[in-house]
């Protein structure tokens, strides 16, 4: 005995839906394994980013004190999220350092290799970063319309004549300039409000990347020099449908570091 027209439309009804859920099934799979990946490597590339700061760091001869004015060159790729190319140290989301001589003997003219050597770590718009690269440059990370808005954060860097050494200068060393940025990590998130990244309600996850202490326990200044830096870094990407942020939706993956040869020479 057949089965019914009647049969026959239940049974590929039911047919239909086993199908569908074994088709969300996977996907969900599949959704759940490429932000698994995602995850992971954006701890990872932050994570690592963060070390090599607090690697230089703990080497600096000098670090540039809140209320200094950083102009590194005149292109996007030294431009401040908010607009324009001079970086005031503190209010501005940029850390600068001076790392003593390679080599402790050399005579420190600016285009000496080996001679002092600033370092300076700040974010510049993705989007603005892509498009100011070239396409097939290493320090393109390539085009990614999702998140245009986050953050690139990058590393500039240049040789310096700051004079004799000794206990940090009184005045802070002039910015070596011209030079070229290079990218140290993507997708990092903005610590101002911005759409689909950070917010201020109904969470408030803005931050401040860098933070400055000195060692009397009062505000840094050139006067009162910078003994201590606290890093603070947090990354996000909006993948298969989701805006991931990490460490947490709210919190930044945080290190302090107190440099040990501020205003000597010789790295120890």
């Amino acid at each position: 005995m057949g089965f019914t027209l009647m049969e026959l439309l239940v049974g590929m009804a039911i047919m239909a839906v086993v199908l569908t859920a074994l088709l969300n099934y996977f996907l969900q799979g599949t959704r759940v394994s490429t932000q698994s990946g995602s995850r992971a490597e954006l701890q990872q590339e932050i994570l690592n980013a963060q070390q090599l700061i607090a690697g230089k760091l703990k080497e600096a001869w000098y670090v540039y004190p809140p209320g200094q004015v950083i102009n590194m060159t005149s292109t996007e790729l030294t431009r401040r999220p908010a607009g324009g190319n001079n970086w005031q140290v503190g209010t501005d989301p940029i850390l600068a350092m001076v790392l003593p001589p390679k080599v402790p003997s050399v005579s420190c003219a600016t285009n000496t290799d080996g001679c002092y050597r600033f370092l300076a770590y700040y974010p510049v718009k993705r989007s603005l970063w892509v498009s100011s690269t070239s396409t097939d440059s290493w320090r393109n990370p390539g085009p990614d319309d999702a998140n245009g808005e986050t953050w690139v954060l990058a590393e500039y860097r240049g040789n310096i004549a700051p004079g004799a050494g000794g206990t940090p200068p009184a005045t802070p060393p002039s910015v070596p300039t011209g030079n070229t940025a290079n990218i140290l990590s993507d997708y990092i998130a903005p610590t101002v409000a911005t759409t689909g990244f950070t917010t201020t309600s109904p969470i408030d996850n803005t931050y401040t990347m860098f933070t400055y202490k000195a060692a009397n326990g009062l505000a840094a200044s050139a006067t009162n020099p910078v003994s201590g830096v606290t890093i603070n870094l947090a990354t996000t990407r909006k993948t298969g449908g989701t805006t991931l942020r990490l460490p947490n939706p709210t919190d930044e993956y945080s290190i302090t570091v107190y440099p040990t040869n501020l205003g000597k020479i010789a790295a120890n």
